[in-house]
C-alpha cells in the first residue's frame, strides 16, 4: 500500500474517532425525547439560562399496577451550582413537589450532595453541580382520559458568584398500555447513575452505625452533643474493607437533615478507637427556645468512602427525644455531660410592659452620653445655639422636626425586626452594624456631612441667599435629618437598662415592639425637647457669634474622628482590602460633594452636567469597590487581654460544652458578650477588664475567660441573649462552680470593683 494511502486511512480513522467520541459526550445532554412542556430553561443571567430541568419517566408506556420511576433532571451551567433538601448555613433548599393523576408517588430520592465552604470556610453549604437527577418511585393506578399526568413544581436557587432564583412547572402524559414500553437508553442511564449516587442504609454497605447523646431528652432552651460511631471492621482478622481516613475538615463528613428548632455543627471526626476500621463523627446541637410537640428526627447522609477510593454515602435517621411538659433532661452521660443532669435552664428575667417602657425612656435618655451620640449630639448644639434667638414657634418646629426625625427612623427599624421575625429571623439591637454595607453607607453619610460644616457645600440656602451665607443655615428639613442620623450612630451603643428593655420588646408582641422602639426615640430627644420648651435653660446657651464658625468646623472633625472608627470595624470584619475599598468609596464621595459644592450656586446651563458627573462617580466607584469578603483570622483561639504590668489572660471563644468543662473542673467563668461595632463593650473591655487590677484578680482566682463575639452573625450569642433577656451587647456573666445554671448577669456599664467582687463571690466554697 502507498504510503499516502496509508495516510488517508490514518487520518479517516482518526476523524472517525473524534467523531464517535464527541458523539458519545454530546448524547447523553441531547437525546433525551422530553415533550415542550416537560422541559423548562431558568434563572437567566445576562439572557443566558443556568438551568435547565426536564421531567423524565423510565417508561413511555405503562400498565395500570405497573412501578415505575419519574424524576427531575437539573442541567446546571459550568461553575453554578444548586442546593439539597438543605442547603446548610448558607443558600435556599431545592424544593420539588412531584404529584400525579392516576399514580401513586413515593417519596423523594435525593442523590448525595457536595459540599462547599464558602466565605473563607465560615459558611458551610451542600448541593450539587453540572447534573443531578431528584426522582421518586411510582405506581400506576388507573388511567384519566387514557393517560396518566405527571406534574412537577420546581423551585431552586443556583450560585456561582451571585445567586439566581429559579422556577419551573413540568407536565407529561404517559400513555397507558399493555406493551410495558421502556425508557430511551440515555434516559435509563440517568436513572441508573441517580441510583449510584444515593446514600445507602449502614446494613446495605456492610456498615453498624450507632449514636449517643449527651443527655436526653432534650430541653429548650438546651445545648447537647451526639457522637455518631461507625464499624466497618471490628475485629483484625474481619473479612472486610477498610474505611478511608476521615476527612481533615470535620464538615466533609456529615451532611445533615434539617431538625425543627434545633441548630447543629459538625465538631469533629476521627478514627473510631477499639476497631480495625470505623469513624467517630461529632455534632454539636442546640435548642431553640421554642418547644414543638412530639419528638424529633436526627438524620442526613455520611459522606463515607473505602479505602480503595469507592464512595458509600450512608444514609443515617435516629429518634431525637425531646422535653415534653412536666418533664426535665436526664443525662445519659454517652457524649459527655454538657450540662448538670436534671438542672433547670437558667431563668429569663422578666420585666412588666409598663417597666419596660420606663426603662426604654431612661436608656434613649442616656444614650446621649454615649460615645456613638456624642458627634450628633454637639451638631445639634451647634444648630440649637443657631435657632435660640428665633421665635418660640420656629424653635417648637426645629424641636418637633428632630424628635420626627428620631421616632421615625425608629419606627422603621421597628419594622425591619418584625418583618424579619415574621421571616423567621430572629435580629438583636445593633444587628444592622453587622454588615459592612450599611457601615460604609454610614461612613459615607458622615463624611459628607463633615464637608458641609467645613463649608465645602451648604445644605438649605438658595443662590439669592449666597451672600449672607457664614454657615449652613439650620432647617426643620435638616433638624428631621440630623434625627435620623442620631438613631444610626445610636445602635451600636447599648446605654444602662436599653439592652433589658429592647430585650423585653423583641420577645414580644409587634404593638409592644412598636410601643417600646416609638418611647426609646422621645427619651433620645427629650433634651433637646427640653432645651426648646424651656426658655429658661435655653439662655445658658452662649449667643451665636464669629466663634461659631470655628466651633462648627469642629465638629466636622469629631464627625470624622467616628468615621475612624467606622472604618476600623470593617477592616476587622473585612480585613485590610476591605478598609481599603471603603477608603476608595469614602474618596469619591468626598470628590462628589466637593463637585456639587463648586457648582451649587452657578446658574449656567453647565451645572447639571457637572452635578450629574459627580454623582457618577460615587456610583460607579460604589459599584466597583463595595464587595467585602470576612476577614481571615490569625487563630481561632481568641485574643490576649491584659495591662501593663499586670500580666495577661488568654480569652477562650464562646462554646457551651467548654464553659461547663471549666465549671465541672471547679474554676469560676467569665464570659464577655462583645462585638467590635460596640463602642460600650470597647470602653469596658479597654477601662475594666484589660486593667491590671482585674488581670490580677483573674489570674489569683483562676478564672476561665470566654469571648462571644458577636460582631458577625451568630444564632449561639443571639440565643444565648435572649436567655437573659437581652437582645444585644454588651452582657457580661460570671459562673460559680456552686451553680452553674445561674450565672450573675452583670450591669451594661462596669467598674473595677464591681467585676473584682463578682469574681470573688463566685470562687468562694
Amino acid at each position: 500500500m502507498k504510503l499516502l494511502d496509508i495516510k488517508l486511512c490514518w487520518r479517516a480513522a482518526l476523524w472517525a474517532t473524534m467523531a464517535l467520541v464527541l458523539l458519545v459526550m454530546v448524547a447523553p445532554a441531547h437525546a433525551l425525547d422530553v415533550p415542550e412542556q416537560a422541559r423548562a430553561l431558568g434563572a437567566y443571567d445576562r439572557e443566558e439560562p443556568r438551568v435547565e430541568t426536564l421531567l423524565i419517566v423510565d417508561h413511555d408506556v405503562i400498565e395500570v399496577g405497573q412501578k415505575f420511576q419519574a424524576g427531575v433532571l437539573f442541567r446546571i451551567a459550568e461553575q453554578w451550582h444548586i442546593y439539597w433538601r438543605n442547603s446548610g448555613q448558607g443558600g435556599m433548599a431545592t424544593e420539588l413537589l412531584l404529584s400525579s393523576d392516576g399514580a401513586a408517588v413515593g417519596p423523594l430520592n435525593w442523590p448525595a450532595p457536595q459540599v462547599w465552604e464558602e466565605a473563607g470556610g465560615e459558611i458551610i453549604t451542600f448541593g450539587y453541580e453540572k447534573e443531578v437527577l431528584v426522582f421518586a418511585e411510582c405506581v400506576a393506578e388507573q388511567a384519566v382520559d387514557g393517560a396518566i399526568k405527571l406534574v412537577a413544581d420546581v423551585d431552586y436557587l443556583v450560585c456561582k458568584v451571585d445567586c439566581i432564583p429559579g422556577r419551573a412547572r413540568l407536565e407529561r402524559e404517559l400513555e397507558v398500555g399493555p406493551s410495558q414500553q421502556g425508557a430511551s437508553s440515555a434516559v435509563v442511564a440517568y436513572f441508573a447513575a441517580a441510583h449510584a449516587r444515593l446514600p445507602r442504609e449502614p446494613a446495605a454497605a456492610d456498615l453498624k452505625v450507632q449514636i449517643d447523646y449527651s443527655h436526653t431528652p432534650i430541653g429548650a432552651p438546651d445545648a447537647f452533643r451526639a457522637k455518631i460511631q461507625v464499624i466497618a471492621c471490628e475485629h483484625d482478622d474481619s473479612p472486610c474493607e477498610p474505611l478511608a481516613a476521615p476527612p481533615k475538615r470535620a464538615v466533609h463528613a456529615f451532611v445533615n437533615d434539617q431538625v425543627p428548632h434545633i441548630e447543629l455543627d459538625v465538631v469533629s471526626a476521627s478514627p473510631l478507637e477499639g476497631v480495625r476500621s470505623g469513624w467517630v463523627v461529632e455534632v454539636s446541637g442546640r435548642a431553640s427556645p421554642d418547644q414543638p410537640e412530639g419528638d424529633a428526627r436526627l438524620g442526613g447522609v455520611l459522606l463515607l468512602s473505602r479505602a480503595s477510593g469507592a464512595a458509600i454515602p450512608t444514609q443515617i435517621d435516629f429518634a431525637l427525644a425531646r422535653v415534653k411538659a412536666g418533664e426535665i433532661s436526664v443525662g445519659s452521660g454517652g457524649a459527655g455531660d454538657l450540662q448538670k443532669e436534671g438542672a433547670p435552664a437558667p431563668a429569663t428575667p422578666t420585666i412588666a410592659w409598663w417597666q419596660a417602657i420606663a426603662l426604654a425612656f431612661l436608656g434613649g435618655v442616656l444614650l446621649n452620653l454615649m460615645p456613638c451620640v456624642f458627634p450628633i449630639l454637639g451638631v445639634k448644639v451647634f444648630a440649637f445655639i443657631n435657632v435660640v434667638q428665633e421665635e418660640r414657634q420656629s424653635i417648637y418646629l426645629h424641636s418637633l422636626a428632630y424628635t420626627g426625625g428620631i421616632v421615625g427612623s425608629l419606627l422603621v427599624l421597628a419594622a425591619v425586626v418584625i418583618g424579619l421575625q415574621i421571616a423567621g429571623t430572629h435580629v438583636g439591637w445593633g444587628f444592622q452594624f453587622q454588615e459592612p454595607l450599611f457601615i460604609a453607607a454610614v461612613s459615607a453619610i458622615l463624611v459628607i456631612f463633615a464637608l458641609n460644616l467645613f463649608g465645602v457645600f451648604e445644605i438649605g440656602v438658595s443662590a439669592g441667599n449666597l451672600g449672607r451665607v457664614t454657615m449652613a443655615a439650620p432647617s426643620p428639613k435638616r433638624s428631621f435629618g440630623e434625627g435620623i442620623l442620631a438613631v444610626v450612630l445610636a445602635t451600636p451603643c447599648s446605654a444602662p437598662f436599653l439592652g433589658t428593655a429592647v430585650g423585653f420588646a423583641l420577645a414580644s408582641s409587634k404593638p409592644v415592639i412598636v410601643l417600646v422602639f416609638v418611647t426609646l426615640g422621645l427619651g433620645l430627644a427629650a433634651p433637646f425637647v427640653l432645651l426648646s420648651f424651656v426658655p429658661g435653660l435655653a439662655r445658658l446657651l452662649p449667643r451665636p457669634g464669629p466663634w461659631l464658625m470655628h466651633f462648627k468646623q469642629l465638629l466636622g472633625f469629631f464627625l470624622l474622628g467616628t468615621v475612624i472608627w467606622l472604618l476600623w470595624l470593617v477592616g476587622q470584619m473585612a480585613g485590610v482590602d476591605g478598609l481599603a475599598r471603603l477608603l476608595m468609596f469614602l474618596f469619591a464621595a468626598a470628590l462628589g460633594a466637593w463637585i456639587y459644592g463648586t457648582v451649587q450656586y452657578s446658574a449656567g446651563r453647565a451645572k447639571w452636567p457637572l452635578v450629574l458627573v459627580g454623582a457618577l462617580i460615587v456610583v460607579a466607584t460604589g459599584l466597583f469597590v463595595l464587595r467585602f469578603e470576612p476577614a481571615t483570622t490569625v487563630a481561632d483561639n481568641g485574643g490576649k487581654g491584659g495591662a501593663g504590668g499586670g500580666g495577661e489572660f488568654v480569652w477562650q471563644p464562646f462554646d457551651d460544652a467548654a464553659i461547663a468543662g471549666e465549671l465541672a473542673s471547679g474554676r469560676v467563668v467569665f464570659v464577655d458578650f462583645t462585638a467590635d461595632w460596640c463602642i460600650t463593650c470597647k470602653v469596658n473591655e479597654s477601662r475594666v477588664l484589660r486593667s491590671a487590677e482585674v488581670v490580677a484578680a483573674v489570674e489569683r482566682l483562676d478564672v476561665a475567660m470566654f469571648m462571644a463575639d458577636w460582631t458577625r452573625r451568630d444564632d449561639r450569642i443571639r440565643m444565648k441573649l435572649a436567655e437573659f433577656g437581652k437582645a444585644g451587647v454588651p452582657m457580661y456573666l460570671v459562673y460559680s462552680p456552686r451553680a452553674p445554671q445561674e450565672p450573675e448577669v452583670l450591669p451594661e456599664l462596669l467598674t473595677r470593683a464591681r467585676v473584682i467582687k463578682a469574681l470573688e463571690a463566685a470562687s468562694k466554697p
